[in-house]
């Protein structure tokens, strides 16, 4: 495989909990990519948040941990929601053998910003997916975000209702900004469509996030999803949503 050309450099990553030959395997191809840097692997969540704050203060921050949904006594959607509350700005990404894993729908409820589908990871997808989690881009298919509603109206979360009542309280702007998070577009992306620079893109976003009290931006997706807040109802958006193009 030939080295990957990096988008963005020095990006540190962590593992949590793969077994041996997993492990073995993502490090590898990792080590392809001059731009990450594989921090290590952990067996918990709070060894994760020590490995995290040790590799801070060595000046090796943690931009991206990949996890499982459950490895042995591990529990991936607690994890994810242990580093996202003390560290909002470390990306997360599930593996996954099962797209129709709930676990996967409650870790990107946690903060996680998508999953990989073990089936179709391909060398190319892994190290394109953590690249996108850091410049912003949602690892979400149709699929998932089907699912993540069916999901949250099931299990009794906020209403239609509610949800379009947080809407009235985003700017035209940031339902622009909305409407291409949900197709998964990463903050260059939206900034360029929108000719605003990607300073002010990241500003929206965050209040965009921050407005519909979501844990991400592939969160506000599917809240965006359920709710019907791009201008379409929610079958609409199901049927229109885009995998990531890699």
């Amino acid at each position: 495989m030939t080295v990957v050309q990096s988008k963005t450099r020095n990006l540190g990553v962590l593992m949590i909990a793969f077994s041996p030959v997993v492990r073995e395997g993502l490090q590898a191809i990792m080590n392809k990519d001059e731009g990450i840097e594989v921090i290590g692997d952990v067996a918990t969540g709070h060894e994760a948040i020590q490995r995290i704050r040790q590799a801070k203060l060595q000046g090796r921050p943690v931009n991206v941990v990949l996890t499982e949904t459950r490895s042995g006594d591990v529990d991936g959607v607690q994890a994810t929601r242990l580093i996202k509350d003390e560290f909002p700005g470390v990306s997360v990404l599930v593996l996954t053998e099962n797209l129709n894993d709930s676990y996967v729908i409650d870790a990107i409820h946690a903060g996680a910003s998508g999953y990989i589908f073990l089936k179709d990871m391909t060398p190319k997808v892994l190290l394109q997916s953590i690249h996108q989690a850091v410049e912003g881009g949602t690892q979400m298919t149709t699929e998932l975000l089907r699912a993540a509603v069916e999901n949250l109206i099931q299990n009794g979360r906020k209403t239609l209702a509610e949800r379009t009542a947080e809407a009235a309280h985003l700017t035209a702007r940031e339902v622009d900004v909305l409407r291409l998070m949900g197709n998964g577009d990463p903050n260059k992306v939206i900034g360029a469509k929108l000719g605003i620079t990607l300073d002010t893109t990241k500003k929206h976003v965050r209040n965009v996030i921050d407005k519909l009290q979501a844990r991400s931006r592939t969160h506000a997706s599917i809240i965006a999803a359920q709710a019907g807040l791009v201008g379409k109802p929610v079958n609409g958006i199901i049927a229109e949503a885009k995998t990531i193009d890699f």
